[in-house]
């Protein structure tokens, strides 16, 4: 592997890479699915694995216009709106409870802080629902306000991954090169969103519980495709990068 010049500042997407985040939101997010294909019908039907495997790492508006793509008019703004606060809430209440850091990842962060780092956190997801995040797995003393970075609030108008806006926001605010960064990321919008911002090092992470052990392989040769120069299985893998 190429190792990593210490100088760069390490921009960590949030779920299903810093916490363990992934399969906890989406099996809540396929629940509600489930009952919005019994009102409003139309839906494409995804098993709990394969809703899974397709829509990790995406906003739940993109998730219902994804499954309702034959029958876009039976949803309206309105509706898609109300689901989208109702997912979230859903997401809220079952990871104050349920999220975990994802393995070695206290490890990492605690080197990082301690060799003089700099690191922050990028995500899609609300600071609300990150803040839930970090506090049940127990990451907060890591990640002071100014290092936590919202495609959903931080930005003027919210524009998710794989667009590249919220990595280029957290570069300035940390008043960092975009090419002296790197960006670790276990989906493809997320490394897409690096590769556009001009990320100079784009690891990917696939050692979460929403990617099986099957599915490794196949995902690792995903992530590389979509522009991540290395994939790595465990996270404290990215200390020997280091």
């Amino acid at each position: 592997m190429k190792p990593l010049r210490h100088g760069m500042v390490v921009l960590f997407d949030h779920d299903g890479t810093v916490v363990d985040s992934e399969i906890i939101a989406l099996k809540s997010a396929w629940r509600l699915t489930g009952e919005v294909a019994r009102e409003f019908p139309g839906a494409q039907h995804y098993e709990l694995d394969e809703f899974v495997k397709s829509f990790a790492g995406k906003p739940y508006r993109e998730i219902l216009k994804n499954i309702y793509a034959d029958s876009l008019t039976t949803l309206n703004e309105c509706d898609i709106d109300a689901l989208v606060a109702e997912e979230e809430k859903r997401a809220i209440e079952r990871l104050s409870i349920e999220a975990k850091a994802t393995e070695g990842t206290p490890k990492v962060l605690s080197y990082l802080r301690d060799d003089g780092f700099e690191y922050a956190l990028v995500s899609n997801s609300s600071l609300q629902r990150l803040s839930a995040c970090l506090t049940s797995a127990a990451l907060t003393d890591y990640f002071p306000s100014e290092q936590i970075f919202s495609a959903h609030n931080s930005l003027p108008i919210a524009r998710p991954k794989p667009l590249p806006d919220i990595y280029l926001y957290a570069a300035k605010c940390l008043d960092a090169e975009v090419s002296l960064c790197v960006a670790v990321e276990d989906s493809i919008s997320g490394v897409r969103s690096a590769v556009a911002a001009g990320i100079g090092q784009i690891i990917g992470y696939v050692g979460g519980t929403h990617i099986s052990e099957d599915e490794r392989t196949s995902r690792a040769d995903a992530l590389q495709s979509a522009g991540a120069q290395q994939v790595i299985e465990r996270m404290d893998d990215l200390i020997g990068l280091l």
